[in-house]
């Protein structure tokens, strides 16, 4: 067989080099679109559009792109449901219910470990890990964990349609409700990797209903309470220096004026050496603080550590919280005794 000629051989090798620089420069380039700009946030260029662990977020789009590329989401997404996942301008796929984005698409193969961690601030737990008593399931956060099986997330009060709206999405909380058909959450439950759990034995069992194996580290996991939730409940009472007062209301939570969380929840007001705050704890296991910095404005703050500026409006025994894309609604059971609303009040406890 006859060889090529030097010249030509060089020639062809000269072009191969040219196109795979190509290839990398372009693979750089879509790269280079991807920014997290914030813990548990992620910008592409390409839209633009940026996104939460829910999805696609108009408030953040607004606030790293301005209100014309906001405008353009919003209309985007009146067109077409919110889907469980979505595909960034670099190929990669996020899906939000198993907490993960594929480098490699929907094949799925190669965990994206850099966006994953950006996103969802840790990595997924192996559904093979030996020993972990976990396997198979998330645990997104301290006293909650989430089953991708059956698309439902449970708290030491059993079923949370907050927290499966908040992990999973819309459609899976609709149908979690579709399910329960008007009835209570159960006390009992069963998980998709075998497993049960008893919430009045606070107890959870490897091998289901034989309840012989008891799952230390999915008990741990769900029944015991994250850090700094023990405090107690009464009024006035004094944790870590703090002089703490507690108060029970009524909340509801939307976004995009979608409803995501509607009942109970306590307003925690906090004097201390670190200055004076208020915690707004909901039923399903969502937490907010609101603070006021020094010569600042209001500014709100979730469990992840992400902070929004905050507009406070005071409708006289209710007050309305409203930031990024969402609004909290907060009524307290009892009236002010002292005949303040309740924004006067919260002004007398953040003011400076």
């Amino acid at each position: 067989m006859q060889s090529l000629p030097p010249a030509l051989i060089r020639f062809l090798s000269a072009g191969l080099l040219s196109t795979s620089l190509l290839i990398s420069a372009q693979a750089s380039q879509a790269q280079a679109g991807i920014s997290g700009p914030a813990p548990g946030v992620i910008c592409d260029q390409a839209g633009p559009t940026c996104y939460d662990r829910q999805g696609p977020s108009i408030g953040l789009t607004q606030t790293y792109f301005g209100l014309i590329a906001a405008n353009r989401l919003t209309a985007e997404l009146r067109e077409r449901p919110t889907s469980n996942d979505f595909r960034l301008s670099n190929g990669t796929v996020c899906e939000l219910g198993r907490s993960a984005c594929w480098s490699d698409g929907w094949q799925r193969a190669q965990l994206d470990t850099k966006l994953t961690q950006q996103l969802f601030g840790a990595l997924p737990p192996s559904a093979s890990g030996s020993g972990s008593g976990l396997q198979g399931l998330q645990a997104p956060k301290a006293g909650v964990v989430c089953d991708p099986g059956g698309q439902l997330c449970y708290d030491q009060a059993g079923l949370s349609l907050g927290l499966t709206r908040e992990y999973f999405g819309a459609y899976a909380e609709q149908a979690a409700l579709r399910n329960l058909g008007g009835q209570a959450p159960p006390r009992q439950f069963a998980l998709s990797n075998g497993s049960a759990c008893d919430l009045t034995a606070r107890t959870c069992w490897s091998d289901g209903w034989g309840r012989q194996q008891p799952n230390a580290a999915l008990s741990s996991q769900l029944f015991t309470p994250p850090p700094g939730s023990g405090s107690s409940n009464t009024s006035g009472s004094n944790s870590g220096g703090n002089n703490v007062t507690t108060k029970t209301a009524q909340c509801s939570l939307t976004r995009w004026f979608k409803p995501l969380y509607r009942g109970s929840c306590e307003l925690r007001e906090i004097r201390g050496g670190r200055g004076s705050r208020l915690e707004v704890s909901l039923q399903d296991g969502v937490g907010y603080t609101i603070s006021k910095p020094r010569g600042g404005s209001y500014q709100i703050s979730d469990s992840k550590g992400s902070i929004w500026p905050l507009q406070v409006r005071d409708q006289g025994r209710m007050i309305t919280f409203i930031w990024s894309d969402r609004v909290l609604s907060v009524t307290p059971e009892k009236a002010p005794s002292s005949g303040s609303s309740l924004g006067q009040l919260i002004d007398g406890l953040l003011g400076q």
